[in-house]
């Protein structure tokens, strides 16, 4: 069950269409919400919207890892059926038989932890990393914040954002937005191609990002803009092949290089709200860009706001500290820390304090340094 709260202009008919459907019946809704007379809905009145279930796909299937850089190119499709015991979602390949269980079941959709980690991956795709020009802050910054989001394959379906997929859980976005995911996924069409449609591109599925920041995924053809597009990705078996995707080291290096060059829209940028001054001019120690950047993925639009209140609460200026060479840093990023938990009310950063301790930790066994000017990016010189 989903909520949804009535606009001007809003009808039971036309909510019961966007949310269940062309031939959704609107009395499904006033039912459940014990409407007896459909005229009278009120401007910001709550309603229960049941979710639509996604059809089932005949003939379902999926690839297997391939490893382009090794030349390994396994069959390219491979029929599949799906099982649920418990909470498990049980994956078949009927060509085999082999099962696996992938994932658990969750509310709307499911989710998977995933087991391929970020710092597997720079043990092992190392080679990758130096094509891409990852600088070692850069590296150390990313392994400290996707320790608190989620494995390179690592998959949720179950909540508002229909599809979240990787170390960053990109999303497809709720229902009428653009999401994160369709950029990440654009990134990888436009630097691998053949992987992309390897994995995705042959089952139907296309993406379009005018910004490279956000944009929207279409399945045949069709943009996936309403609830009822958008509840189709929650599907195990479009859960199954993104998961099967995050396992390919060509997939994982975009994730990573996406990952770190969100930088670019908010830490490098000037901000009005620090007088014209970046973040990076103010704050430029490794510790400091990974609680940044962690704060950047979970709640992007609070980063600079909270940052500029830190600020001002340490009764100093972004010019003042910006241009002068005191060390002001360690004051500022205790205020920030301070306001990070509260800022925003109710929808303030998740599990604030117990993700600025895993950062704290990262200083005490070396891995992330707290002095100021200490992370270096290589950004300049990376390949677009």
């Amino acid at each position: 069950m989903q909520e949804y709260i009535v606009k001007a202009g809003d009808t039971l008919s036309a909510i019961a269409k966007r949310f269940l459907g062309a031939n959704a019946d609107w009395r499904e809704i006033a039912r459940i919400n014990n409407i007896t007379n459909p005229a009278n809905l009120q401007i910001g009145q709550k309603l229960r919207i049941p979710v639509a279930t996604p059809p089932i796909i005949q003939n379902p299937d999926v690839v297997t890892v391939r490893n382009t850089l090794q030349g390994i190119y396994p069959p390219n499709k491979i029929a599949i059926s799906f099982t649920t015991v418990g909470s498990d979602v049980i994956a078949k390949l009927l060509n085999t038989g082999q099962q696996e269980s992938f994932a658990k079941t969750k509310d709307l959709g499911l989710y998977r932890l995933g087991i391929f980690k970020l710092r597997d991956f720079i043990t092992f795709g190392s080679g990758l990393l130096q094509q891409v020009q990852m600088s070692p802050s850069e590296i150390k910054v990313m392994l400290v914040t996707s320790a608190n989001e989620g494995s390179l394959d690592a998959i949720n379906t179950w909540d508002s954002q229909y599809l979240s997929f990787g170390i960053f859980q990109w999303t497809l976005g709720a229902a009428e937005q653009q999401g994160e995911l369709p950029a990440l996924l654009n990134n990888l069409k436009r630097r691998y191609p053949s992987e992309f449609q390897y994995y995705f591109g042959q089952f139907g599925l296309d993406v379009t990002s005018l910004d490279g920041i956000t944009g929207w995924m279409s399945l045949n053809g069709n943009r996936l803009v309403s609830a009822t597009d958008k509840n189709l990705m929650r599907q195990p078996l479009w859960a199954l092949r993104f998961a099967i995707a995050g396992m390919d080291v060509l997939v994982q290096s975009v994730q990573v290089v996406h990952g770190i060059s969100r930088l670019d829209r908010f830490y490098f940028t000037p901000s009005q709200a620090l007088q014209g001054f970046t973040l990076s001019q103010i704050l430029s120690s490794e510790f400091a860009v990974a609680l940044l950047l962690d704060h950047h993925v979970n709640r992007p639009s609070q980063v600079i706001p909270c940052v500029a209140d830190a600020i001002t609460r340490s009764r100093l200026t972004p010019a003042q500290i910006a241009q002068s060479s005191t060390d002001s840093e360690a004051l500022i990023i205790q205020n920030y820390l301070t306001l990070r938990e509260t800022f925003g009310g109710t929808n303030a950063m998740t599990k604030s304090r117990e993700r600025a301790e895993l950062a704290r930790q990262s200083i005490a066994t070396g891995n992330l340094s707290p002095q100021r000017f200490s992370f270096r990016s290589n950004r300049q010189s990376r390949p677009t």
